[in-house]
């Protein structure tokens, strides 16, 4: 079944990847506030298992004689990151959209010299500098007024694209799927 998704086994792009990133971009579009708890859910499994595994760790080395105290001290640690991940999903939410609006301040600022100087000698592409400049800005600046409420808009946004990838990538293996046949010396087609 996946050699025929990979182009007959004879090149490594696969249509299969990106028919899985439209597939799972689409949940992330629909429903945003759940994929974002269960992304917290997630975490917050990661996190138990970890944990459960370092204090298992430390007990078996206590019952022998040794002592790990590192062992307990991260178990208790990511245990309680799990408590966090499973009963704090909103704010561990929140963090997304405050880091990337403090990001997007970050890259407008760091434009702003190169769009004064644009204007300043009146440079023919100053106009996509300034947007350049001033999108990112009114971004971040939104991101920081309402992390709670762009949270979701995040979500949505990485659903869609990962749906846009995933058709770009498909369109693209298709084509060279096409190709390489179109090129295979043993079918033929250039020997007519």
């Amino acid at each position: 079944m996946f050699v025929s998704f990979s182009g007959g086994g004879r090149r490594p792009d696969s249509i299969l990847i990106p028919i899985l990133y439209m597939v799972f971009g689409i949940p992330l579009i629909l429903y945003p506030g759940m994929t974002g708890r269960l992304f917290c859910l997630a975490l917050s499994i990661g996190a138990f298992v970890y944990a459960f595994a370092q204090l298992l760790r430390y007990f078996r080395a206590k019952r022998r004689g040794w002592t790990y105290t590192s062992d307990k001290l991260l178990g208790i640690l990511f245990l309680v990151i799990g408590l966090f991940c499973l009963f704090g999903w909103r704010i561990i939410l929140s963090f997304l959209p405050v880091m990337l609006g403090i990001l997007l301040l970050i890259d407008a600022l760091a434009r702003l010299p190169m769009t004064i100087d644009a204007f300043q000698l009146g440079l023919p592409g100053r106009v996509p500098v300034l947007v350049s400049t001033l999108l990112p800005l009114i971004l971040g600046i939104i991101m920081l007024m309402d992390p709670f409420g762009v949270t979701s808009m995040l979500i949505r946004f990485f659903g869609i694209g990962l749906i846009a990838d995933g058709a770009c990538a498909l369109v693209a293996a298709l084509y060279a799927r096409r190709d390489s046949h179109s090129d295979d010396p043993w079918n033929g087609s250039r020997y007519r």
